[in-house]
């Protein structure tokens, strides 16, 4: 559907605001790209569906900020205006086009955001081809920097999903109060390679284990529920998801005709660790799994990528898939059939291409900026694995998917292509 220019659209009131938010922009001095993170005037996350995108703001001491949303030539579309509690604030932008760039301005009452630059994404229907970058385990400390943020954007991804450990909120000083944890999400956000990044792609994200404590699982939410409470308070600050119910923050979506995408929450649901693994262990829980499995089977998208923070199997401890192999047998049992499924994973701190039951395939990735973990035991359905800092490239067609790795310095150290038959269990 063609749409008419909303620049035309915007009310005389709009305009009031837009001159507002540039002379505030003037003031501050641009977008802040030479500032130190303590003087920078905020950040912000963007999560982009086909017709819009959320807008996640912090704005150090801010209580309003104005919006304001441009075309990749320039032409506004939309200013909004945004009130802050504590300097945070979040808006949903609807009703724009499917399938095109936006860059967005967000100018709050102490300096100016962004620009960031999101691109929606295409209608369900659209069959063109699209590009999903995928990683993990992200540490604004200096001993972690690498060209690979500025190497995976240059690759130019329409979305990033990121797979948890971002930040890492449970190692010098410890995280435990509101406060603490905000400081510790907004240490990330505003270090060069932080803001790059979410400046520079629209994101999807859940958290794994770090964003509260190591190897998160009841045994630690049971042993200190206000810090339990603080970090997930500040993950869904920092995070928001759309209309969320209760505690559920797993969620799918389309993009485009070829490919659905399907987030897991692999943290909240768990049974302990160290639990028997039988009928009663489950990392996802019945309710999750079941909206998985019957979400993949009513697809009708030509490819299915799931998003697991941890590793189908080939963990290097009890925190991932392979201590909980009952309920994962359930899960991969239940797929034979349904076609183009791939699974993405990242924990582990290494890339890695898996072959499991049924011949369930699985990337594992990550990370973006951490230390890099030992291989975790062989098998026969380890196929790959390479040491360095690494993201996961999707190339979604028709007829198939493209997988790259793609290393710190924007080298391919991976290629693979996989056809909807070479996706589907049997």
């Amino acid at each position: 559907m063609t749409r008419r220019p909303r620049e035309a659209e915007l009310t005389r009131r709009a305009w009031v605001r837009l001159v507002g938010a540039s002379s505030a922009l003037l003031a501050v001095g641009g977008c802040g790209d030479d500032l130190t993170p303590a003087q920078d005037g905020g950040v912000a996350v963007l999560e982009p569906w086909a017709e819009g995108f959320m807008v996640a703001i912090w704005a150090a001491r801010g209580t309003h900020a104005s919006v304001v949303v441009r075309t990749a030539a320039g032409a506004i579309v939309a200013v909004h205006d945004v009130a802050l509690v504590d300097g945070l604030g979040a808006i949903d932008i609807d009703g724009l086009d499917p399938d095109h760039a936006y860059e967005v301005t967000t100018v709050s009452s102490v300096g100016p955001i962004g620009p960031n630059r999101v691109r929606t994404a295409p209608a369900d229907e659209d069959p063109r081809p699209v590009r999903i970058a995928v990683s993990a385990d992200f540490d604004p400390n200096p001993e972690f920097d690498s060209a690979l943020v500025s190497n995976l954007l240059a690759a130019a991804p329409e979305l990033f999903v990121s797979l948890g450990d971002f930040p890492y909120t449970d190692n010098g000083p410890v995280a435990k109060t509101v406060d603490e944890y905000r400081r510790r999400h907004l240490d990330l956000r505003t270090a060069w390679a932080g803001r790059l990044l979410l400046e520079g792609v629209g994101i999807r994200a859940i958290y794994d284990d770090h964003e509260f404590h190591n190897d998160w699982n009841p045994a630690f939410v049971e042993g200190e529920p206000a810090r339990y409470a603080a970090a997930m308070q500040v993950w869904d600050e920092m995070f928001p998801v759309r209309d969320p119910v209760g505690e559920i923050r797993y969620r799918s979506w389309r993009w485009g005709a070829n490919v659905e995408c399907f987030l897991l929450d692999c943290r909240r649901f768990r049974s302990r660790n160290d639990a028997p693994d039988d009928a009663g262990k489950q990392m996802l829980g019945a309710t999750q799994r079941a909206w998985l499995v019957e979400g993949l089977a009513r697809s009708t998208a030509t490819f299915k990528l799931v998003f697991t923070t941890v590793p189908l199997d080939f963990g290097n401890n009890n925190d991932s898939w392979i201590a909980f192999t009952t309920e994962r047998a359930l899960l991969l049992d239940a797929l034979v059939g349904i076609p183009g499924v791939l699974f993405v994973s990242a924990d582990q701190h290494y890339f890695a291409a898996y072959r499991h039951a049924h011949g369930v395939r699985e990337f594992q990735t990550g990370p973006l900026a951490r230390g890099l973990g030992p291989f975790g035991p062989v098998g026969p359905g380890v196929l790959f694995r390479h040491a360095g800092y690494n993201a996961g490239l999707f190339e979604i067609y028709a007829d198939r998917i493209e997988v790259t790795g793609l290393g710190a310095e924007g080298d391919a150290f991976y290629r693979e292509t996989l056809t909807v038959a070479d996706l589907t269990p049997v």
